[in-house]
Order: structure tokens, then C-alpha cells, then sequence
């Protein structure tokens, strides 16, 4: 993996599956199931803002310790 990307994995509560399946032709409000076991995970647009959360908060992380110990800086 390059150093300037994040992997996600979604993990099925009822199968442990973790490939999302989408319809042809999906948009953001199409619903994502498990692949293994159809279980819904949600509307698609809702696990792409998780995502997109998840990795703001990760870079946060990254920053806060690349600046740890300097005085007078602080990363919000």
C-alpha cells in the first residue's frame, strides 16, 4: 500500500464478510448489503462519509505526533 493511501474494511456483524455488494448504476442512496450474506450495511453515501471520517481523524493522529514534544504548537 503507498504511503499516501488509507484502507477501510467493513466487517459484517452477522457473517464476518467483508466485501459490499451495490447495485449497477449505484449513487449515494443506493443500499450496500454484504456480499456473502445480504445483510444491509446501509445507504452507501452514509459509509463513504464514515470513511471519509475515519481517515480525517487518522491524519489528525498523524499530525499530532508528528508535532508532539515542539513548544508552542498545538494541532487541533
Amino acid at each position: 500500500m503507498a504511503k499516501d493511501q488509507l484502507k477501510f474494511t467493513f466487517e459484517c456483524k452477522k457473517c464476518g464478510g467483508t466485501v459490499l455488494e451495490l447495485p449497477d448504476n449505484y449513487t449515494d442512496d443506493s443500499i450496500a448489503k454484504c456480499k456473502s450474506c445480504g445483510t444491509e450495511f446501509g445507504r452507501y453515501g452514509d459509509i463513504k462519509a464514515k470513511a471519509m471520517e475515519m481517515g480525517k481523524e487518522h491524519i489528525r493522529g498523524m499530525f499530532r505526533d508528528a508535532f508532539k514534544g515542539l513548544k508552542g504548537w498545538t494541532v487541533k
